[in-house]
């Protein structure tokens, strides 16, 4: 399993454009929210392992790879989505809302597998077609 993704599509709301670049690591018992730049904005942490998904990254502020700063709200679904089980999934949003129900300011994100934060090694799939989708490459 891979243990790094890339966020480079992230749906069709406005401010989806501020997680192009934006990673998720597995660190020990963590999952991880990173910047482009590798900054550390939230973690999930399970108590002696990773948590069970669907989790929540605690709530955050940050301009990401935008230049204005909102509170960002993250849900990671899935790390074995996708035919090689290698990608990642889940929601997010820039207002207060309950994970798992619709809102209109919630938007989806994906990921692929191809360019990781190290692509080294990695295997090249291009998924197309996703609206509201980010695609991001594993790193393992």
């Amino acid at each position: 399993m891979p243990t790094s993704w890339t966020i480079d599509k992230a749906g069709t709301n406005p401010n989806g454009p501020e997680l192009v670049g934006c990673h998720i690591k597995i660190s020990g018992n963590c999952y991880q929210f990173l910047t482009p730049s590798n900054t550390l904005c939230s973690s999930a942490c399970g108590t002696s392992s990773l948590p069970t998904l669907p989790c929540n990254f605690p709530v955050f502020s940050s301009a990401l790879a935008g230049s204005t700063v909102v509170n960002w709200y993250i849900t990671l679904e899935s790390v074995t989505d996708g035919p090689s089980n290698n990608k990642a999934k889940g929601k997010w949003g820039n207002s207060n809302y309950q994970f798992g129900i619709t809102d209109v300011d919630s938007d989806g994100w994906t990921t692929s597998a191809g360019v990781g934060i190290d692509p080294e090694g990695d295997d090249v799939e291009n998924e197309k077609g996703r609206e509201a989708a980010a695609s991001a490459s594993p790193k393992s």
